[in-house]
C-alpha cells in the first residue's frame, strides 16, 4: 500500500509567517525590563517632557473625552456625530492643520476612522485600491516607517522602495508619501515636491500623502509659520492638479496616544463632480470598515468644532518641547558627526543614524534604549532626550557610538 503524505490544508489559520519581530517592539520589551529609575527611552515614538516621562500637559483632547463619557448614556443614544460637528471638524482639519483654501473644501471629503493616523493611511489606501484593481503593490520611500508593511500586509499587497528623495516615481503601485520622512528626519526640497507633482498630474496616478507630523519638520518657528511651512509639500501637489488622498493622524500632534482617537482621510478632488461621485464611494469605504464613530474619535471631532483654540495651544506647546530637545542634542553633539543630524536638512521627531555594531546592547547597558534599523543603523525618537542633568551625557553617549558611514540613500538632499 501507497504511503500517504500529509498534504497542508489551504484552509489553515496558522501557516507559518515569514517575518520577524518589529524593532520598536523589541526596543519597548527591553525598555519595561529595565529596573534602573533614570532609564531613558529614545525607541518608542511618543511625545516625552523634559523630565523625560511621557508628555502629560495636553488638556483639551482629555477634557472633551472625560465631558462625553460623564454623559455616556447620550452618546450612546446617538448614532454618529451631529453633521455640524462633523463639518466643523472636517474644516479644522482642511483649514487649521492641512492650510488647504477654503475655495476647494467643497472638494474635499473628509472620512474620520479609528486608529489614528495608521487608520486614516489604511483608508485611503482602500479608497484607492477598490476603484483600481489592478494595484498589486505600494511604492514607499527607503527606510519608510515599519507599519506599512503590516498595512499592506492586511491588504494583500507587496512593496517596493522608492527613493526618499522621490526621484524615481514608478508608473505601477501606489505611492505613499511622507511629508516628514518618519525614521530618518530627512526633508524632501521642494523643488523635488514640484516634480512629483508634475509626473504624478501627467499620469493622472492617485497619490496617498501621509501627514501624521503638521509642524514637526518647522519645530522653532512661530506655530502659524511652522505649520504652513509643513503644508507646502501638500500645497505642491495639489496646485499641481495631482488626485491626493491625505491619511491625517492626530495621535502625535495632540498627544492623544492613550485613548487613540482615529483620524482623518481627506480626499482632495480636481472638480466638484469628482467630489460627487468619491462622496458616494467613501461612504461605501467607511461602511465597510469602522463606519461608526468610536468616543474617542467622537471626543476628538467634538474638540475641533467646539475647542480649537485649545487644540492648537497643545499642538504649539509640543511643538516648543520638540525645539527644545532639538537645541539640546545640537549643542551638546557638535563637532562630532552626530551634530550634522540637527542642521535644515533635517526635522520631525525621528533621526537615523550610523553607529557601530553592537550599539544597542552597548546603550542599554548604561540604560539609554534604541531602536535598530539593521547592525549599523539604528533610529532614536529625539523628544525622548530629557532636558536637565542627564542631558549632557546621553548625548554623548549616543555620539560616542556614531560613525560617519551613512549610506547613500539616507543622505541629505542637495536644495
Amino acid at each position: 500500500m501507497a504511503k500517504k503524505t500529509n498534504i497542508p490544508s489551504m484552509k489553515s489559520l496558522g501557516r507559518k509567517w515569514g517575518g520577524t519581530l518589529d524593532q520598536n517592539l523589541a526596543a519597548n520589551q527591553r525598555f519595561s525590563a529595565d529596573t534602573d529609575p533614570k532609564k531613558i527611552n529614545l525607541g518608542v515614538g511618543t511625545n516625552v517632557g523634559s523630565d523625560g516621562k511621557p508628555w502629560n500637559q495636553a488638556s483639551a483632547f482629555p477634557a472633551s473625552l472625560s465631558q462625553l463619557v460623564s454623559n455616556i448614556g447620550e452618546v450612546c443614544g446617538s448614532y454618529n456625530p451631529a453633521t455640524d460637528v462633523q463639518q466643523a471638524a472636517a474644516e479644522f482639519v482642511l483649514g487649521q492643520q492641512l492650510k488647504l483654501p477654503s475655495s476647494i473644501w467643497n472638494q474635499c471629503i473628509t472620512s474620520f476612522t479609528a486608529g489614528g493616523g495608521s487608520g486614516a493611511v489604511g483608508r485611503a489606501i482602500d479608497f484607492v485600491t477598490a476603484q483600481h484593481g489592478d494595484i498589486r503593490h505600494l511604492n514607499l520611500q527607503q527606510y519608510a516607517w515599519v507599519g506599512y508593511d503590516s498595512i499592506a500586509y492586511n491588504r494583500g499587497l507587496e512593496t517596493r522602495p522608492i527613493p526618499i528623495e522621490l526621484t524615481k516615481l514608478p508608473r505601477k503601485g501606489l505611492d505613499v508619501l511622507q511629508t516628514v520622512h518618519n525614521g530618518s528626519g530627512l526633508l524632501v526640497p521642494g523643488k523635488n515636491w514640484k516634480q512629483a507633482g508634475k509626473i504624478l498630474t501627467h499620469r493622472d496616478q492617485p497619490v496617498i500623502l501621509d501627514i501624521p507630523y503638521t509642524g514637526f519638520d518647522h519645530a522653532g518657528l512661530p506655530y502659524d509659520e511652522a505649520l504652513n511651512r509643513s503644508a507646502e509639500p501638500l500645497l505642491t501637489l495639489v496646485d499641481a492638479g495631482a488626485p491626493v488622498v491625505v491619511g491625517f493622524g492626530p495621535t502625535k500632534v495632540f498627544n492623544t496616544f492613550k485613548y487613540r482617537p482615529g483620524g482623518a482621510t481627506v480626499v482632495i478632488c480636481r472638480t466638484e463632480g469628482e467630489a460627487r461621485h468619491a462622496r458616494n464611494r467613501m461612504i461605501s469605504n467607511a461602511r465597510g470598515g469602522t463606519g461608526f464613530i468610536d468616543i474617542a474619535t467622537y471626543a476628538l471631532m467634538k474638540a475641533m468644532a467646539e475647542n480649537p483654540e485649545g487644540l492648537s495651544s497643545d499642538h504649539a506647546a509640543i511643538l516648543q518641547r520638540l525645539h527644545q530637545a532639538e537645541q539640546d542634542w545640537a549643542k551638546y553633539a557638535a563637532g562630532s558627526p552626530l551634530a550634522n543630524f540637527f542642521n535644515s536638512g533635517y526635522g520631525g521627531l525621528f533621526r537615523i543614524l550610523p553607529v557601530q555594531p553592537g550599539t544597542v546592547e552597548a546603550l542599554a547597558e548604561q540604560h539609554i534604549h534604541v531602536v535598530y534599523v539593521d547592525k549599523r543603523l539604528i533610529r532614536i525618537n529625539i523628544m525622548g532626550l530629557p532636558h536637565g542633568d542627564q542631558t549632557e551625557a546621553v548625548v554623548r553617549a549616543i555620539s560616542s557610538r556614531c560613525t560617519d558611514e551613512l549610506p547613500k540613500t539616507l543622505r541629505p538632499f542637495a536644495v
